[in-house]
């Protein structure tokens, strides 16, 4: 019998454990094949995040979506992932970290000023909102 509730305690342990998962990979190569779920622009995402953030993170969270929107500045050295960044209230906006295969011809694209649509998994807020593994949309 102890073993059994052993067993169970465990698996109730890893079960639990995987509920708490709150971060995204840096890199989900996933992306280039997972069909987005929703389509919107920087504006509406973020006005989604900030009107009820946990309405939002259920929403979207993990989910591939699109989003399109004028960018405002890029890093291509950034650390963990490049990015082009959409901004909204200062200092925060929707930030892209871009999947590295693609990032130098994004980055090139996105001039400061330009209207981008990218492909991204949605992490969710943490100031900014965060997209990763984003790529262009087609």
């Amino acid at each position: 019998m102890t073993r059994a509730l052993t067993a169970v305690a465990v698996i109730a342990a890893c079960a639990a454990g995987a509920a708490c998962v709150d971060r995204l990979p840096d890199q989900d190569r996933r992306i280039t094949v997972t069909p987005a779920v929703e389509k919107l622009t920087a504006d509406d995402l973020w006005k989604d995040f900030q009107t009820d953030a946990a309405a939002a993170r259920r929403r979207y969270w993990g989910k591939a979506i699109e989003v399109s929107g004028k960018v405002t500045r890029t890093d291509a050295d950034d650390r963990p992932s490049p990015y082009v960044f959409f901004a909204q209230t200062e200092p925060y906006g929707v930030r892209a970290n871009l999947l590295e295969d693609e990032a130098a011809a994004i980055i090139a694209v996105a001039q400061s000023g330009a209207r981008i649509r990218l492909k991204c998994f949605c992490e969710g807020l943490d100031g900014n909102v965060v997209l990763k593994s984003c790529v262009r949309a087609q």
